[in-house]
C-alpha cells in the first residue's frame, strides 16, 4: 500500500504517469473533449475538476522543462 498519495491518482492514472518519460505529453481536459476520438489511451476521473487532478498529477510528477530552440528553458 502507498501511503500519503492523493486519492485522485487511480492505479491507471500511476501506472500512465510511471511510463512517462522526457518529452512524453499528457492532456488532463473536462468532460467536453472529446476523448474518445484523441486519445491514444483515456483515463476518465469523472466527478473531479481539473485543478484538483492537476493538483495531484503534479503531486508525483514533475513539470518537464525542456530547452526551446536556441538552447535557452522555457519558464
Amino acid at each position: 500500500m502507498l501511503k500519503g498519495l492523493n486519492p485522485l491518482l487511480s492505479p491507471d492514472l500511476l501506472s500512465t504517469l510511471r511510463a512517462m518519460g522526457h518529452g512524453d505529453e499528457i492532456a488532463i481536459v473536462d468532460g467536453n473533449y472529446p476523448g474518445v476520438e484523441h486519445a491514444r489511451r483515456l483515463i476518465r476521473l469523472d466527478g473531479h475538476g481539473i485543478v484538483p487532478v492537476l493538483d495531484a498529477v503534479l503531486s508525483v510528477l514533475p513539470i518537464d522543462h525542456l530547452p526551446r530552440a536556441g538552447g535557452r528553458p522555457r519558464r
